[in-house]
């Protein structure tokens, strides 16, 4: 009932290589995952834009936001507080103040900081309860038996990211990993940000806006102590 594909060739390679790797789901997305067509930038290009307009053929990566679940487990990556530790019950992390207590009954926080920083997959869900961080960022509704996931751009999404209490932590153990760098520059404390964010250095005009941004912090804390 849908539109035919635009690649039949490529689905009958896949369905075949599927059945051939004995139904392996974790080999299919390996495979897939390591193709040039999936690592491809998502840059535009005016030589496929002007032959593909509608990036059927997938000549460049399609731009999404990333999902609640590994936004969570990249926050705690680059402050250096995720645990890798595999396998086990699901974690109860802290929820964020004024959460309904009704809503969220029975919920225990981990008394062991570290079980809380587990991989998102560990996090416990039941049918009526969402983690709010992975509720905000458009999680699949566990009440749905076909659930699927939406992608919206909302206010609420940035004030989490601005408010809560254990993402301010996380950015403040960032920084201290880049602070514990003893003897580097306000240039070269950027660049290790972004190194350690990014995987890359900053672009020139990253590197001016971060400056720009840490002169304006330092003159509005002198300002707020000599206040004192």
């Amino acid at each position: 009932m849908g539109d035919r594909p635009t690649n039949p060739q490529l689905l009958d390679y896949l369905s075949a290589t599927f059945v051939e790797n004995d139904w392996s789901v974790k080999k299919m997305h390996r495979m897939i995952m390591l193709s040039s067509t999936y690592q491809q930038s998502s840059a535009y290009q005016s030589a496929g834009a002007k032959a593909d307009p509608e990036n059927k053929l997938m000549w460049r990566y399609p731009r999404h936001r990333i999902e609640g679940e590994a936004l969570r487990i990249s926050m705690l990556l680059t402050s250096g507080l995720l645990n890798p530790k595999m396998g086990g019950p699901g974690v109860h992390p802290p929820l964020p103040p004024g959460t309904v207590p009704m809503r969220y009954g029975g919920w225990t926080p981990e008394k062991d900081s570290s079980e809380a920083n587990r991989r998102s997959v560990y996090v416990f869900e039941k049918r009526t309860m969402t983690y709010p961080m992975f509720e905000a960022f458009d999680a699949p509704n566990p009440q749905e038996s076909c659930p699927r996931r939406f992608r919206t751009v909302i206010p609420s999404q940035s004030l989490q990211l601005m408010n809560d209490q254990l993402i301010l932590e996380w950015s403040q153990r960032l920084a201290s990993r880049v602070l514990n760098d003893g003897g580097l520059l306000p240039a070269q404390q950027v660049e290790r940000a972004f190194r350690i964010v990014l995987s890359r250095p900053p672009k020139p005009v990253e590197e001016k806006e971060s400056l720009t941004f840490l002169d304006e912090q330092r003159a509005l804390l002198a300002g707020r102590l000599s206040e004192k």
